[in-house]
């Protein structure tokens, strides 16, 4: 009813505002002000009309509830940094013979065996150095073959048992210590009374392991504790990896060196030319007198050892079982810090030192 009272009223005023406009006199102009209120009231029953349904839609349509926005998950924490490795542990190898691993802030590692103070690994920044043959006895049933075992107090055959005793013994750890070279270990063997039955000398053999950030250092120290002289031969007999026997040039002061080729029948004494070496035969060399610095040069691997013996070792031995698959021939060589081609003596309460240091780099 009251949308048909609007639309009269809407058409009475359209009829009066057409009889306004027949009134005026001709040529009268007409304001726009009135245009529009003409078109509006003309156009306004259905306006209106069309606005009062919109109204009563509006009215009726249900209100419509906000739909809650989703939260987004937080994104997964990040898992925390790993802890720096303990510059030194000591643990267990899954034989269970007991170990110690020094490691470096800069990320390189050595492990330690106390059973013939061996250390069969020295990794530089990822890379392995030394090598650990494949039929290595890992248990103490027998030393230790590869890494770099001790030959103490004789090198090879002799009087007592190949190579000495003190790579199938147990070493005590003297001490630790981790300062800005790096983190050490000294081991300690003394006399005892499996060593006098062999070799009847009151001793004390100190060894020091070191792992800076551009080596690993090696100490060996013999001192005579007894009341009457010794003499000894010794070598680290240390095994280096290498990618092949093939990739490998052995440098060093072996222009016009004496050497002993111990695998000529029988074994002669010989005169090296040339200061490079390689291996492609079965190897068992001692050049007596050679020492400094030997390097060891792998086209394979693109790396470069130096092996530095500065101070107490006077030789060096090569060997390699060149053919030996049993043994892994082509995966590593034998160059040995030594004193091997005429003995050491020490009189009581003196000392011997040996140190050889190993520096990797690329080629």
């Amino acid at each position: 009813e009251s949308v048909r009272v609007a639309a009269r009223t809407m058409t009475a005023l359209v009829t009066l505002a057409l009889l306004g406009l027949a009134h005026l006199p001709s040529g009268s102009r007409v304001h726009v002000s009135s245009r529009v209120a003409v078109r509006s009231a003309v156009r306004g029953p259905a306006v209106f009309m069309a606005e009062g349904k919109k109204a009563d839609k509006a009215a009726e349509a249900p209100t419509a509830a906000a739909e809650p926005k989703e939260t987004p998950a937080p994104p997964p924490a990040a898992p925390p940094p790993a802890p720096p490795a303990k510059p030194i542990t000591e643990g267990k190898s899954k034989e269970g013979l007991s170990t110690i691993t020094l490691a470096h802030s800069n990320g390189d590692t050595a492990l330690v065996y106390t059973f013939g103070a061996c250390v069969t690994s020295y990794k530089h920044k990822g890379v392995e150095t030394l090598m650990v043959r494949p039929d290595a006895k890992m248990d103490g049933s027998k030393p230790i073959s590869g890494g770099i075992p001790h030959c103490f107090p004789q090198f090879g055959p002799g009087e007592i048992q190949q190579h000495g005793f003190a790579r199938n013994l147990e070493w005590e750890v003297a001490s630790t210590s981790d300062d800005a070279d790096g983190p050490s270990v000294v081991l300690r063997l003394t006399d005892n009374a499996e060593t006098m039955a062999m070799w009847p000398y009151a001793f004390e053999a100190l060894y020091t392991i070191t792992l800076t950030a551009d080596e690993l250092k090696t100490e060996f120290v013999v001192k005579n504790t007894g009341d009457k002289a010794f003499s000894f031969t010794s070598a680290l007999h240390s095994y280096f990896d290498v990618s092949a026997i093939k990739n490998l040039e052995i440098e060093g002061n072996f222009d016009n060196a004496r050497y002993l080729d111990k695998m000529a029948s029988p074994p002669a004494t010989l005169v090296h030319s040339g200061s490079t070496i390689k291996i492609s035969k079965e190897t068992d060399q001692v050049f007596t007198g050679v020492a400094g610095q030997v390097l060891l040069k792998d086209s394979g691997k693109k790396t470069k050892l130096a092996i530095k013996t500065e101070y107490g070792w006077r030789d060096t031995v090569l060997w390699n079982p060149y053919g030996n698959e049993g043994m892994g021939y082509d995966k590593f060589v034998c160059a040995e810090a030594a004193c091997a081609s005429f003995p050491v003596t020490v009189q009581p309460g003196n000392s011997w030192t040996g140190t050889m240091d190993l520096e990797c780099s690329s080629l």
